[in-house]
């Protein structure tokens, strides 16, 4: 059964934005633009290997606000393991933030 949150469309907003966000970050990192929402975590690795890895989980990010409970379910614990995904990889921390207050208020009603 599909669980559907009173505030569903407010949460594929924040969700959207959060992926166009860290979408946005990665191309400016790529680039070589210094931004002071990225945090430089994984430093051993190539900084292509962390954009492409980052582009999987912002496209992830995308199907979860797009296509709810198509290919990956529209729940809170996703939100919190795509937030904490998306700034490892280099997504930044805005788009993180975005997805912690869809995370938020998706707990808040599941209580």
């Amino acid at each position: 059964m599909v669980k559907h949150y009173k505030n569903e469309q407010l949460i594929k907003f924040l969700v959207i934005i959060g992926a166009v966000v860290g979408l946005v970050t990665l191309i400016l990192r790529l680039a070589g633009l210094e931004n002071y929402g990225y945090v430089d975590p994984l430093i051993a690795l190539n900084e292509i290997i962390v954009f492409i890895i980052g582009l999987v989980i912002v496209a992830l990010t995308f199907l979860v606000g797009i296509r709810p409970n198509d290919p990956i379910p529209f729940h809170w614990l996703v939100f919190l393991i795509l937030a904490i995904l998306l700034v490892v990889f280099g997504a930044g921390i805005w788009a993180c933030v975005l997805l912690i207050i869809a995370f938020l208020i998706a707990l808040i009603e599941d209580l």
